[in-house]
């Protein structure tokens, strides 16, 4: 069993959300640790990756993809997405198998699942079907990550754990107008409306959509805790459980930002898949128990923190 508090540690994507929390929380526990931030931004970086993990030669690495992906950028750059996807995990695993790190930890988005299976999904079912259409070229590309993992476990004894986040949120979380998932998308909106005491909000689609939610801070406490105690090449749901409504998760936002203007609702623009939501049950049994935040409180902390930094863009 790994002790964080004294592994040396790479983590990958450690100028995004999530990266950043692992990298801080491995800090605080006392780990010796290397950042390496954004490689989507720059795909020449990877010979950089590649000489820290030999040169640091790490017991232990964290991948945590940086580039969270927003609709518009699915839609209309799919080769892209597909090509980073598949490139960066190949490179990165090459370079642990060359420098003997004992685990690598595999960050994955629930987009990993098929869209015909049911809800909430488990992880038997992952080769159940392909992707929504959309998602396809980001979601079979990561999902080759677990047929390459296995693949080098068999070989060589490097074990890949793969987890599937639900969709996290936070600070430090992408606010970004244009490339913002739907949390960070919808708490600029409707605090910079709050704020500048805006009549009315338009929101895409109908709202009858649902997802699942998971702050960050429960999110990289289920990472560390499945790096710590899980080991099976399967997939492992990292997530709440709690299904809302995209009009439900409106309300909630808007009643944390103090917005009390109209909403009004656009269905000739996309609203994504009908639902999303992991089951965490495996999670919860092989895992030690946490409390979770509610959706409310996350929210509150992240509208909080984002009035807190001004624009709040990956700051």
């Amino acid at each position: 069993m790994v002790d964080l508090g004294k592994a040396t540690v790479l983590v990958t994507g450690a100028n995004d959300m999530v990266g950043l929390h692992v990298l801080t929380t491995l800090k605080r526990l006392g780990a010796q640790t290397v950042a390496v931030g954004d490689l989507h931004s720059d795909l020449g970086s990877l010979q950089y990756l590649e000489n820290e993990i030999k040169r640091c030669r790490p017991e232990l690495i964290f991948h945590v993809p940086a580039e969270r992906y927003g609709i518009a950028v699915h839609r209309e750059q799919p080769g892209t997405v597909y090509y980073e996807s598949v490139t960066i995990f190949s490179h990165l695993l090459e370079a642990a198998r060359q420098a003997g790190v004992k685990k690598l930890v595999n960050v994955l988005s629930n987009c990993v699942y098929p869209a015909a299976i049911p809800v909430p999904h488990r992880e038997a079912e992952i080769w159940n079907g392909l992707p929504e259409a959309t998602l396809i070229p980001h979601g079979m590309g990561r999902r080759m990550s677990l047929v390459h993992g296995a693949a080098y476990y068999t070989q060589y004894g490097l074990r890949t754990v793969s987890l599937v986040l639900a969709s996290v949120y936070g600070p430090h979380d992408n606010f970004d107008a244009e490339r913002a998932q739907v949390m960070g998308s919808m708490i600029r909106r409707f605090v910079t409306a709050a704020d500048a005491r805006v009549p009315r909000v338009m929101c895409w689609g109908d709202g009858t959509p649902t997802r699942e939610f998971i702050h960050v801070h429960d999110a990289v406490h289920g990472i560390l805790q499945a790096a710590v105690h899980y080991d099976a090449n399967e997939p492992l749901n990292i997530g709440s459980q709690d299904e809302v409504s995209i009009r439900e998760l409106t309300s909630v936002i808007a009643r944390a930002a103090g917005y009390t203007g109209d909403i009004e609702w656009d269905p000739s623009r996309p609203g994504g898949r009908p639902r999303v939501c992991l089951d965490s049950t495996r999670m919860r049994e092989l895992l030690p128990s946490w409390d979770l935040r509610t959706l409310e409180q996350g929210v509150a902390d992240t509208v909080h923190w984002f009035r807190a930094t001004g624009d709040g863009v990956r700051a």
